[in-house]
């Protein structure tokens, strides 16, 4: 039973090793977990999840600071592409517009909340 107990116990560490250990989920818009909590923001992760395309790998989402109100920016590293980045905020609307962009430069205390499978990118901010 013991070394049942121990076998358990291993493989249960060895299936929280992923890729995304380095990724903090910090409480915002008034719920714990966001990427649970926000349904918007859930539904863009799990759409994102299923897309097996090989642009993925370049893609993550980060939560940060504006004008302080946090605010989620969906952005990608390839550098092969040179897009703007949606901001958007707790309520999933974005308030920037294309006549006014939020600068992802501007955003401040950023950090990655979800990658894509796969990630290739070494983002720091």
């Amino acid at each position: 039973m013991k070394n049942f107990a121990l076998l358990l116990f291993f493989i249960c560490f060895l299936s929280g090793c992923k890729d995304n250990d380095d990724i903090i989920i910090i409480p915002a818009c008034g719920v714990v977990n966001p990427l649970q909590g926000l349904e918007w923001l859930k539904t863009e992760i799990n759409r994102r999840n299923q897309n097996l395309s090989e642009d993925m790998k370049y893609c993550y989402i980060v939560q940060a600071e504006y004008n302080g109100e946090t605010v989620f920016a969906y952005a990608d590293c390839n550098p092969l592409v040179n897009k703007a980045i949606p901001v958007l905020n707790c309520e999933g609307v974005s308030p920037n517009t294309q006549s006014n962009p939020i600068p992802f430069d501007d955003l401040q205390n950023k950090r990655i909340i979800w990658k894509g499978n796969n990630f290739v990118c070494e983002v720091s901010f």
